[in-house]
């Protein structure tokens, strides 16, 4: 009887094991497309009101970024002190998404990219101290990675752009 009550539990365990294994769960595609969305409200929050930090915190430690012909790597604190003082210099009027953004997902959900097609307006001071209004279209595609803290952080981030029309702001 002992014997049979062991084997029996053997039996139970391998089987849960395997179906524990077998049985993985499929990710939340839809959840995770929720967070993808609000970190993109995030950013056009964070260029609204100037707010570099909010910006770059969601991005790598070391991101790969692809724009006017050149790869870098950037490193976050340094991006941090170049976006601050390109905040400092401009007011975003428009931030606005010309169509909704495109996510796909692997199949683990561990990775992410969104295509953002995106108009920009806003001002700034020129040379003779003019203020000028700039409006430029953007498209870009930001590759998330999901982090073992079930947070995204960019990863890379392949950015263009037309030529901006700028004129004197009346």
């Amino acid at each position: 009887m002992i014997k049979t009550n062991k084997l029996l539990y053997y039996f139970l365990l391998i089987l849960l094991t395997a179906l524990s294994t077998s049985c993985s769960r499929k990710p939340d595609l839809e959840k995770e497309k929720k967070k993808l969305l609000h970190l993109h409200t995030q950013q056009q929050q964070a260029h609204l009101y100037k707010n570099a930090k909010q910006f770059v915190s969601q991005f790598a430690e070391n991101m790969l970024a692809v724009n006017g012909g050149k790869i870098a790597v950037s490193v976050r604190d340094s991006v941090l002190k170049k976006f601050q003082n390109y905040f400092d210099q401009v007011t975003f009027s428009k931030w606005e998404d010309i169509t909704p953004p495109v996510i796909e997902f692997s199949a683990d959900a561990s990775m992410a990219y969104m295509v953002v097609d995106k108009r920009v307006v806003l001002t700034y001071k020129n040379e003779e101290n003019k203020l000028m209004e700039e409006t430029t279209h953007f498209a870009w595609v930001s590759v998330f990675r999901k982090q073992a803290d079930g947070e995204w952080r960019i990863i890379c981030n392949i950015s263009t752009n037309e030529p901006a029309l700028t004129k004197p702001f009346l």
